[in-house]
C-alpha cells in the first residue's frame, strides 16, 4: 500500500520543499485502525460470561516517524524548528490523504518530539499526537432550504390540455453521511423567521424554538448540535430559546432535516452543515 500524504499543520511530512528540503514517512500509526473501546466487563460470580456496561471509543493515539535531508545545515535546523511549531499543544489539524480519500482528525501534541542527526544535513525526526475526538472527518457537505410552500400551478375550474407549472419548495435539506460514525452538524437560521422548529426526519428529534422568538431581516441563529450551543448573530448565548431539545447527528447513510416556522416567511432561511465521519 502507498505511503499516505499527510499534512501535519501545514507541514508536510512526506514531500519535497520548493528549497530542497525533502521529509519521508518511514512510519504511520494509528490512523488506519478503529481505536479502542471504553468498555469494562464484570465478571458474574458463580456464573458463566459477565455484565458489560456501554462502549465508546477512546482517544486516537497516532505515532509518526521519518527523516529529513536538507541541502545545508541551517535549512535542516529550520526543517526541525518548523516540526515543533508543526506539532502544537493546541489542537491543530492533521490531513491524510489516502488513495480514495482526504480525511482529517484534530490532534494535540501529546509526547515530546524526538530529533537526532544522521549527518550534518540529515536528521530523524518522530512525533506522537492525540485526537480526543477519535473520529475522523471528510470535506463538510452543506445544504439550504426556505420554508415550504407551494405556488401557481392549475385551479378549476379550467379546459383541458392547459397546464401551468407550480413552484414547490419543500422546506427540506437531505445530506448523506458515507461514513460508518455519526458526525456532527451545525445549523444556520436566517430570518425573517418566528418560531422555528427543525426536525430531523428519521429519528424523529425535532429542534423547536420558543414562539416568542423571532428574527428579522439580516438576523440569524447558529446552532452546534454537538455541543448543544445556539448562539445569536454568531455571538450571544440563546439557548434559553429552546424549548424541545431533540439534538441531532450526521448519521451514517442518507439524512433529511425538515424546516418550519410558526408563521411563513419568504426570506426564511435554514442552512444545514455536516461533516462526514469514520471511526
Amino acid at each position: 500500500m502507498a505511503t499516505p500524504g499527510v499534512v501535519l499543520n501545514g507541514l508536510s511530512l512526506n514531500g519535497l520543499e520548493s528549497s530542497g528540503v525533502k521529509w519521508t514517512l518511514d512510519k504511520f500509526e494509528g490512523w488506519a485502525g478503529s481505536p479502542a473501546s471504553s468498555i469494562q466487563v464484570e465478571r458474574k460470580p458463580r456464573a458463566s460470561g459477565g455484565w458489560a456496561g456501554t462502549g465508546y471509543l477512546v482517544p486516537r493515539h497516532i505515532v509518526a516517524e521519518g527523516f529529513v535531508r536538507a541541502p545545508t545545515e541551517a535549512l535542516l535546523e529550520d526543517a526541525f524548528n518548523r516540526l515543533k511549531v508543526a506539532t502544537t499543544l493546541t489542537t491543530g489539524v492533521l490531513m491524510v490523504t489516502e488513495a480514495a480519500q482526504t480525511r482529517s482528525a484534530n490532534v494535540r501534541r501529546e509526547d515530546g518530539v524526538g530529533i537526532s542527526y544522521v549527518t550534518p544535513t540529515i536528521g530523524r525526526w518522530s512525533i506522537q499526537l492525540v485526537a480526543p475526538d477519535p473520529r475522523t472527518f471528510g470535506a463538510t457537505f452543506s445544504g439550504s432550504t426556505l420554508l415550504p410552500v407551494v405556488s401557481g400551478g392549475l385551479t378549476v375550474p379550467f379546459t383541458v390540455p392547459f397546464s401551468i407549472n407550480s413552484t414547490i419548495v419543500s422546506g427540506q435539506v437531505s445530506l448523506t453521511n458515507p461514513g460508518n460514525i455519526a458526525g456532527p452538524v451545525t445549523l444556520r437560521i436566517d430570518g425573517p423567521v418566528t418560531g422555528p422548529i427543525v426536525t430531523h426526519v428519521s429519528t424523529g428529534r425535532a429542534l423547536v424554538f420558543a414562539t416568542t422568538l423571532v428574527l428579522g431581516v439580516g438576523e440569524w441563529i447558529e446552532v452546534n448540535m454537538e455541543r448543544h450551543e445556539v448562539l445569536a448573530n454568531g455571538q450571544s448565548s440563546r439557548n434559553g430559546w429552546v424549548t424541545s431539545r431533540g439534538w441531532s447527528q450526521f448519521e451514517p447513510g442518507a439524512n433529511t432535516w425538515s424546516f418550519q416556522a410558526t408563521s411563513y416567511d419568504p426570506g426564511s432561511m435554514l442552512t444545514v452543515a455536516a461533516s462526514p465521519a469514520w471511526e
